[in-house]
Order: C-alpha cells, then structure tokens, then sequence
C-alpha cells in the first residue's frame, strides 16, 4: 500500500471545512476542521488498508446502507452488500491488489465530506508475470455518522490526466 494522503494535509487545511466565510472569502480552517478533514482522510486509508487485506467485512462497515458506486465502465451498483460483492471479484479470481492514492482535494460541508483523488491500482492475475495497471480519478462523498464517516457515493472515472506519470 502506497499513498501520499497526509502531504496534502497542510495544504488542505486552507480547504478545509467550510473553508469559506459568509462573504465568499476563503479564511484558515480552525484546529475542529483540520481535525475532520484528518478523520476524513483516515477513513479513505482505512478503505484502502481493509481492501488490500481483504477484510470485507470491515469494509462493509464502512459504508452506508444505501451507498452507490459508480465505477468506469460498469453499470451502476446500489447498496454496500452489492458493493463489496462487487469489491470481492478480484481476491475471487486470485488477483494481489495495491494501490497508490494522492488525494488532491479533501473538503467538509456540515455533515458531508468529499474526496478527490487520483488513483492507481496495480492488480497481479494469478500465472501472470505483468501487472495490470489501471489509473484515474475519483470523487467520493461521505456523511458524517456517529461511527465516523461513512461511505455514500463513490464515482471512478479514467481521466486523461489521471494517467501513469501522474505518479512518477
């Protein structure tokens, strides 16, 4: 698991919830929301950690009841059980997953938060010598719950700038 969540966490904190005042103007974010967005942060690597150890169970404690995810070239899927039925195809066939998360933008909105980040997953089929690569950007929204944040909508697309040497 490589990520670089926490080096955007200073400059996020400018961003960060809600970062701007009744008059538009942008203002530093006070210690409370450096903190949410932390914990916002957290909860998108303890996805990834849950993921790549393949620990669905936990994953699906993550989510809302209702959760959608939206992912390139797949029909939408509705509600976290489908979701992480979903989720489970790869370690299903075999395949090792690891990825790499730059998050670019991390902002909180009462009690929902959004991510945007680049990605890319490197997924190794069993029998086979080269990885598959598969990068681009996502944009997920959480609500704020009494366990933390929670996993509502989560869309993936394959941007053009989202490709390999975004992370080199």
């Amino acid at each position: 698991m490589t990520h670089s969540f926490l080096p955007v966490f200073s400059a996020l904190a400018l961003l960060a919830s809600p970062a701007l005042a009744q008059d538009s103007e942008m203002r530093p974010a006070t210690e409370v929301e450096m903190a949410e967005v932390a914990q916002l942060i957290e909860a998108a690597e303890q996805w990834e950690a849950y993921y790549e150890a393949g620990e669905w169970e936990q994953i699906r404690t993550l989510y809302t009841d209702d959760a959608v995810l939206m992912t390139h070239g797949v029909e939408k899927i509705s509600g976290a059980d489908n979701i992480v039925a979903f989720l489970q195809r790869l370690g299903n066939m075999g395949a090792s997953v690891n990825f790499d998360i730059n998050v670019e933008e991390a902002v909180i909105r009462g009690d929902m938060g959004f991510l945007t980040s680049l990605y890319r997953m490197t997924i190794v089929f069993p029998g086979s010598e080269e990885p598959t690569i598969v990068t681009g950007r996502s944009y997920i929204v959480y609500i704020r719950s009494e366990d933390g944040w929670l996993l509502w909508r989560d869309m993936d697309n394959q941007a053009p700038d989202a490709g390999p040497e975004a992370f080199e």
